[in-house]
């Protein structure tokens, strides 16, 4: 078992206030990674992120996840021809609500961003000997909804790359 975790201020400029805190707990088991993200210290959400599908190794020039867009042979798609293969990081992954509102199609790509974040930056870059500890690539995120239900969606990115970068640092510090 393998645990790190990290506090931070939110910023102002992501209008949720002043003075929030949010926390971060990751916790790595062998079978799974279970994260919590705690807004002002409160969690009212829970998501199982399941990776799916196969390894993409040893597929041959099309690995699983990745979609190739085809010409289909007329002339006037000649632009196209040359496309490499596209992944689609959101089929990668299925996503069921545990707790929560199951209507909100918000959360589970955030949830999704998260997971994605973890295989390839976090996972793949071995920090402190990771990858030995928590080879599963399984995810339980449990977060604050209340971080996500203003009336206006303007900063929601903003939200989503400072999380992302909390989350990283929580690793690198």
């Amino acid at each position: 078992m393998f645990s790190r975790e990290i506090r931070k201020v939110v910023p102002d400029d992501l209008d949720l206030g002043s003075g929030n805190i949010l926390e971060a707990v990751a916790i790595h088991f062998t079978n799974k990674i279970v994260l919590q993200l705690r807004f002002n210290g409160e969690l009212d959400t829970c998501y199982d992120i399941i990776s799916k599908g196969l390894p993409t190794e040893g597929l041959g020039n099309t690995p699983l996840g990745k979609v190739v867009l085809d010409s289909g042979g007329d002339s006037e798609d000649e632009d196209f021809e040359d496309l490499s293969p596209i992944e689609d990081g959101l089929s990668n992954f299925q996503v069921a609500t545990r707790l929560g509102n199951s209507n909100d199609m918000k959360l589970p790509i955030v949830c999704t961003q998260i997971a994605e974040m973890y295989q390839k930056t976090i996972l793949s870059s071995n920090f402190d000997g990771l990858r030995d500890l928590a080879p599963s690539r399984d995810f339980v995120i449990s977060l604050s909804a209340k971080m996500w239900k203003k009336d206006t969606s303007e900063t929601d990115f903003a939200l989503l790359v400072f999380i992302l970068q909390t989350i990283k640092e929580m690793y690198t510090s």
